[in-house]
């Protein structure tokens, strides 16, 4: 299964690369005033994004990965993100294969996000939010839609658990492509290929 924890970069880069266009660069005017709110989650990273560059003339790299690290990497599951991605499969890994993919996956993302967090224009850019749709009493779905005078609007969906006392991310959405089933594809094409070469020997 070794394998299967190595070609997280590309596919994180596209996890990244949605939150990055999400709203690094907007100011959410209406901030939920508690942690109840699954938009809560998405609110405090961005103000947390947008705080820390606005105050960084030339950010460090270090500095930048301890604050993606402390700061936004904890509004995201990656237990529950790694299961909807190996799905059944995961009954053949062990817990140790598991560890590995969870951990590259939280890595990979972290780098990515860390690679593509520079300086954004977000005058330029703004963020609707839309009530919270329910399914159930610990999952739900904030929408957003992305406003650029450069390009056409982005719709963005934002799935949400329920952890605890917070709401924490498992996927994301654009214009109705999920990060998450982008990934899981990958990984069952990299399954059938590591399946094949297990055949041939």
């Amino acid at each position: 299964m070794q394998i299967l924890v190595k070609q997280t970069g590309i596919l994180l880069t596209y996890i990244s690369l949605l939150l990055i266009s999400t709203g690094a660069f907007a100011y959410p005017q209406q901030q939920p005033a508690t942690s109840a709110d699954p938009a809560y989650a998405i609110h405090t990273a961005l103000e947390k994004i947008i705080t820390f560059s606005s105050n960084s003339d030339k950010i460090n790299p270090i500095q930048l990965r301890g604050f993606i690290e402390n700061e936004i990497i904890p509004h995201f599951d990656f237990n529950n993100m790694s299961h909807w991605i190996t799905g059944r499969y995961a009954d053949n890994m062990t817990e140790k294969d598991k560890s590995a993919f969870q951990r590259n996956l939280r890595e990979t993302f972290l780098s990515s996000l860390a690679k593509h967090l520079g300086s954004f224009d977000a005058k330029n850019t703004s963020v609707r939010f839309q009530q919270a749709r329910y399914r159930g009493s610990d999952e739900a779905f904030v929408s957003t839609t992305v406003f650029r005078p450069d390009t056409s609007p982005v719709h963005l969906d934002f799935r949400m658990k329920h952890e605890g006392d917070d709401w924490k991310i498992i996927d994301v959405k654009a214009n109705g492509s999920s990060a998450v089933m982008y990934y899981r594809h990958h990984f069952m094409a990299e399954l059938r290929t590591f399946q094949r070469a297990a055949l041939r020997h």
